[in-house]
C-alpha cells in the first residue's frame, strides 16, 4: 500500500530542490512527501529503516538526474535499485528529471522522462522550466488522485508497524524473544522454550497495545493513522487471544504429564510393597 512522493536527489543538486519545492507545495495536503538524498545518513542514525519506510510507501519517485546522482553510491545502492524494482512490478511510478547532460539514459530509456532529456532544466530558461515543472506536477497530481482510503490505511499501518517496533518496550521483548529462538539452553528441552516465547509473545501483545493507545491520544492524528491504530489494535488483540490459547494448551499438557508420572511413580511404588 502505498501513499507518498519519494525524491532522490544527489546533495550537490541542492540548489534545484527549492524550485522543486514550489511544486511539490501545491499537492494535496494529505500525500506525504519523503525527500532523500546521502547528507541523511548521519552516525547511529536508523536511516536503512527510515529509507526502506519511505520506498515501500510511495507511489511516485521523483529522481533529479544528474552526474552527481549517479555518482553517488548512496543513490547506487540504497534508492534506484529498490525504485526501479518496485516500477518493474507497477507499484510505483517513476519520474525522472534531467538537471543537467549526464547518462541519463540508465532511466530514461525504461521510464518516461517529465520533459525532453536531450534539454536539461540547466539549459532551460525560467518559463521553459516552469513548464517542466507544472508538467511534474501534472503527473504527481494524476498519482495522488489515484491514491484511496485503504492504500493510506495500508501505508500508515507500515508505518505503525515500524514505529511500534522501534519502541523501547516492545523492541526490548522482540529483543528476549530473538533470543530465546537461538538459545542453546532450550535445545535439550523446546517444550520449555515454545511456554517461553508463548510468555514473551503476551509481553509482546500488552507493550504494543499500550503503545498504540499512547499513540491514539495525540490531537495531530490524520484519519488514516487513526484508522491504522484502530485495525492493528485489533489485530493484537487477536494475537494476544491466540497466545493465550496456546499458553493454556501448553499448561494442561504439563499438567497431564506431571499427572501421568505421579501416576506411574504410585504404580511403581504399590508394586514394590
Amino acid at each position: 500500500m502505498r501513499d507518498a512522493i519519494f525524491v532522490s536527489y544527489a546533495h550537490a543538486d541542492r540548489a534545484w530542490l527549492s524550485e522543486l519545492q514550489h511544486v511539490l507545495d501545491r499537492l494535496p495536503a494529505e500525500v506525504r512527501i519523503s525527500i532523500w538524498d546521502d547528507t541523511r545518513i548521519a552516525p547511529g542514525s536508523r536511516w536503512h529503516g527510515e529509507i526502506k519506510e519511505a520506498l515501500d510507501t510511495a507511489a511516485a519517485a521523483v529522481l533529479l538526474l544528474s552526474d552527481g546522482f549517479f555518482r553517488s553510491d548512496f543513490i547506487a545502492t540504497s534508492e534506484l535499485p529498490e525504485v526501479l524494482a518496485a516500477a518493474k512490478r507497477s507499484e510505483l511510478t517513476v519520474l525522472p528529471v534531467v538537471l543537467a547532460s549526464c547518462r541519463h539514459e540508465a532511466v530514461t530509456s525504461e521510464y518516461q522522462a517529465v520533459h525532453d532529456p536531450a534539454l536539461p532544466l540547466a539549459v532551460l530558461d525560467e518559463p521553459r522550466r516552469g513548464e517542466v515543472w507544472r508538467r511534474l506536477l501534472a503527473a504527481l497530481n494524476e498519482v495522488a488522485a489515484g491514491i484511496g482510503e485503504e492504500a493510506r490505511i495500508g501505508a500508515e499501518t507500515l508505518r505503525l508497524g515500524n514505529d511500534v517496533a522501534a519502541s523501547a518496550e516492545v523492541a526490548h521483548v522482540l529483543d528476549k524473544m530473538a533470543r530465546a529462538r537461538v538459545d542453546a539452553a532450550f535445545d535439550a528441552d523446546e517444550t520449555m522454550r515454545e511456554n517461553t516465547l508463548v510468555f514473551l509473545e503476551g509481553q509482546r501483545c500488552q507493550a504494543t497495545a499500550t503503545w498504540l493507545m499512547e499513540e491514539m491520544k495525540r490531537s495531530d492524528l490524520a484519519p488514516a493513522r487513526s484508522k491504522a491504530i484502530v485495525r492493528m489494535l485489533e489485530r493484537v488483540s487477536r494475537e494476544q487471544e491466540l497466545a493465550l490459547a496456546r499458553a493454556t494448551e501448553l499448561t494442561q499438557a504439563f499438567a497431564d504429564r506431571a499427572l501421568t508420572m505421579l501416576e506411574r511413580a504410585r504404580g511403581a511404588a504399590d508394586g514394590s510393597s
